[in-house]
């Protein structure tokens, strides 16, 4: 049976990178050929960066979101949130099982990942446990029989999940543009209430300047009349 694993997964949170994971598949099954000689750790460290994070809605609850547009040819992208303001980012190669990084990024964020070493240890456990799972489906009597029907579970799992996906998509959309609107509304009462004080104190002048002409017109003219 396949071995699925997902390639990059990083920890970061409020800013700060705690914890990275790397699968070296740049050979062997799962290879991406030149594709996978572009799939450095590096190279997914300033897709995180860059291209992730500033797009990251924080979600409440144990939710996934799967990046819609692609930032790496044969990867697909997932990120998940959690209430201590840690962010859970993954990539996989777009071959394996859409369950796996769901599961990983669900199962990681109920428990400490504060080292590379930690993260490592809990992926390999998990991952370990996905595939003790998946050889329920398996048959050694039947190996190829038995294998399409495994690939076809995968595929019916991956189509469910592409559907959640696009629906959680969207609330994290509608989420992030509330969000947005609810900032801008708060901009603009905050505006206002800065040009009511100024317009204020504008009048508040302008008053002042009107008594002061007043006053120096009638002492002009009571000084006049006095005189004459």
């Amino acid at each position: 049976m396949k071995e699925y694993n997902v390639t990059y997964l990083e920890v970061i949170q409020r800013g700060d990178v705690v914890a990275k994971y790397y699968n070296d598949q740049t050979s062997g099954y799962g290879s991406l050929g030149r594709a996978g000689k572009n799939a450095t750790p590096k190279v997914f460290e300033r897709l995180v960066e860059e291209l992730v994070i500033p797009k990251v809605v924080h979600v409440e609850g144990n939710k996934v979101t799967k990046m819609s547009t692609p930032l790496l040819d044969g990867f697909d992208c997932y990120y998940g949130t959690a209430d201590d303001a840690t962010t859970y980012v993954c990539f996989s190669q777009i071959d394996v099982p859409k369950i796996l990084p769901l599961r990983l990024l669900t199962e990681l964020k109920s428990i400490s990942n504060g080292s590379d070493e930690e993260l490592a240890e809990h992926v390999r456990t998990i991952v370990r446990q996905f595939h003790e799972e998946l050889l329920t489906y398996h048959d050694s009597s039947t190996a190829e029989a038995t294998e399409q029907d495994l690939q076809d579970i995968i595929q019916l799992m991956n189509d469910n999940i592409d559907k959640f996906l696009q629906r959680q998509e969207r609330v994290s959309l509608l989420v992030d543009r509330t969000s947005k609107l609810n900032q801008s509304s708060h901009n603009f009462k905050r505006k206002a209430v800065r040009i009511k004080q100024r317009m204020w104190w504008q009048n508040v002048k302008l008053c002042s300047t009107l008594v002061a002409v007043t006053v120096l017109v009638l002492f002009v003219v009571v000084a006049a009349v006095h005189y004459v």
